[in-house]
C-alpha cells in the first residue's frame, strides 16, 4: 500500500485526473511428476499495474521493480502515454464503490506453513498407487500447483481493499499398454483448501480409466441421446458462455445473447448463476479486481436470460451498477468483465438414474477439442476420447474417436432432457451430469 500511495501521488502530480494501482504478490509451488517426482520449484512474484486517466484518455503500465525510483518512473511513463492516447467517448470514471461482500472460505491459512516435505509425502502414495494398480499401467505425467496471492487495490478517491487467496490444481495422466493396444487416463481437481485435495482418489480413477479403455472401439455415426459427465459439461458450457454473458461482448456486438434479457433462451429446468460468494468456489473473493464488492448474479433463471455480467466500465456504459466481475488475468492486464464461479444449477437425478433411464445412447467420460466450439454461432464440436455405449440402461462397450456436434443455444432451448445432482467444477465452471436428448455423432461409417 505504501508503494501504491507513492504511485498515486506521483501520477496526480503529473496531471492525471484519476489513478488506480493494482498490486499483486504471488507465491507458487509447482511439482512435476511421472513415476517419480521430477521437479519441485517455488517462485515468488510481486508487481503493480498502474492505470491512469487524463479526462477520457486512458493508459496502463506495469512493473515488478518496487522501489521508489521505479515507481516514480512508471507513473511518469503512464501519464505520458495517456497524454497521447485517443479519447474514449464512453469513459466516465474508475470504480468508486469499494467494499467487501460476505464471501468466505477463499484462503487457506494452512498453506502458509506448508512445507515441501508435506507436499511430497502426500504425492508419493498417489504415484505409487498408479504404478501398482495394474502391471499394464504407469503414470506418464502429473502437475501440482499450489499458489497463494495477496492483492491490494488503491485509487485516488482514497478507496482501498486488500485480500488473500489460495488455489490448488492437480492433474494426473496414466498410460496403459497391452499387446498392440494403448490407452490413457486423466483426472484433475481444482480446490481452495489443501485438506480437500484427493490425490489418491484421482490416481486410482486415472489408472482405472486407462485400463478400462484399452479395448475402446470407434462408434458408428448417427444421432442419439448423449449423457455428458459433470466436469466435461462444465468445460463445454463454460467455454461457450464465458464470453457471451459478459457486457463487453454484448456492447461490442459479439454476443448472440445481445438484446435478449427477459426472453426465454433455455428450457425452464435450466438456471445458471455467476456466484462470487460461493464458499470455497474457485474464484470466490470479497471484491473484484477493481475493488467492487462481489455478488451472486442470476444469468439464466428457469430458462429466462436475466442479466449480463459487468465491470465498472461496461456498467457505466449501460447505466447499471457493476456486478463485481472485473477480472485481471495478470497484474499488468487491464480489468475486463469475466465470470467468478459460473454454476449450472443441479437437478435431482443421480448419474446412475440418468443412465438407467437411457435405453440407447452414449456416455461421455472425457473429450478433447471442445475449445474448437464457436461461442458466437453456438456450434458445439468435441471429440470423445473416453466414452461408453449405453444399452438398456447400462454402460457397455468403451468407445473413442467420435465427434459430437450440435448447436449449443438450440440445445439449451429443447435439447436438455435431464440435469443431474452431482455438481462438480472444472476450474471456475460448475455443472452436474447432463443428458442431451439427441446429438449428432460422427464416428465410424
Amino acid at each position: 500500500m505504501e508503494v501504491a500511495e507513492v504511485a498515486v501521488k506521483k501520477a496526480l502530480g503529473l496531471g492525471a485526473t484519476e489513478v488506480e494501482v493494482y498490486t499483486q504478490k504471488t507465491k507458487n509451488v509447482r511439482v512435476e511428476f511421472d513415476e517419480r517426482i521430477q521437479s519441485l520449484k517455488t517462485t515468488e512474484s510481486l508487481g503493480i499495474g498502474l492505470r491512469v486517466a487524463l479526462g477520457r484518455k486512458i493508459a496502463t503500465c506495469a512493473t515488478s521493480i518496487l522501489d521508489e525510483k521505479e515507481i516514480s518512473e512508471i507513473a511518469t511513463r503512464t501519464v505520458k502515454i495517456a497524454k497521447v492516447a485517443p479519447e474514449d467517448p464512453h469513459w466516465k470514471h474508475m470504480n468508486k464503490k469499494f467494499g467487501k461482500s460476505s464471501a468466505q472460505e477463499y484462503y487457506d491459512k494452512a498453506l502458509e506453513d506448508l512445507e515441501h516435505k508435506e507436499i511430497i509425502e502426500k504425492l508419493i502414495p498417489a504415484i505409487d498407487l498408479m504404478k501398482n494398480y495394474d502391471k499394464r499401467v504407469k503414470p506418464t505425467r502429473g502437475i501440482l500447483n499450489v499458489s497463494t496471492s495477496n492483492v491490494s487495490i488503491l485509487n485516488n478517491y482514497n478507496e482501498s481493499s486488500e485480500r488473500r487467496e489460495s488455489n490448488i490444481e492437480v492433474w494426473m495422466r496414466t498410460k496403459a499398454k497391452e499387446a498392440n493396444m494403448e490407452s490413457t487416463g486423466n483426472e484433475h481437481q481444482e480446490a481452495r483448501f489443501w485438506k480437500e485435495t484427493k490425490f489418491e482418489e484421482l490416481a486410482e480413477k486415472a489408472a482405472e480409466k486407462a485400463v478400462k479403455f484399452l479395448k475402446a472401439k470407434p462408434v458408428s455415426s448417427g444421432q442419439m441421446a448423449v449423457v455428458i459427465r459433470n466436469q466435461i459439461f462444465a468445460n463445454i458450457f463454460g467455454w461457450i458462455l464465458n464470453g457471451p454473458i459478459t457486457a463487453e461482448w454484448v456492447q461490442k456486438g459479439r454476443s448472440p445473447l445481445a438484446n435478449k434479457v427477459g426472453t426465454q433462451i433455455a428450457t425452464e429446468d435450466l438456471s445458471i448463476a455467476d456466484d462470487g460468494l460461493m464458499p470455497k468456489g474457485w474464484r470466490t473473493k470479497p471484491f473484484d479486481d477493481e475493488g467492487h464488492p462481489t455478488q451472486r448474479t442470476p444469468i439464466i433463471e428457469k430458462g429466462v436470460l436475466k442479466s449480463y455480467i459487468y465491470d465498472n466500465y461496461t456498467a457505466i456504459k449501460d447505466d447499471v451498477e457493476s456486478t463485481g466481475n472485473a477480472f485481471r488475468a495478470f497484474y499488468w492486464a487491464s480489468p475486463q468483465p469475466a465470470p467468478t464461479n459460473l454454476i449450472l444449477k443441479a437437478g435431482k437425478a443421480s448419474p446412475e438414474e440418468i443412465i438407467q433411464d437411457t435405453k440407447k445412447g452414449v456416455f461421455v467420460e472425457e473429450t478433447i477439442g471442445e475449445w474448437l466450439s464457436n461461442p458466437v454461432s453456438g456450434n458445439l464440436n468435441a471429440t470423445i476420447s473416453h466414452g461408453y455405449l449405453i444399452e438398456n440402461g447400462e454402460l457397455t462397450q468403451p468407445i473413442k474417436g467420435a465427434v459430437i456436434s450440435g448447436n449449443f443455444y438450440e440445445l439449451l432451448k429443447d435439447g436438455i432432457e435431464v440435469i443431474g445432482n452431482d455438481l462438480r467444477n472444472s476450474a471456475h465452471c460448475y455443472s452436474p451430469t447432463v443428458k442431451l436428448t439427441k446429438l449428432t455423432l460422427a464416428g465410424q461409417e
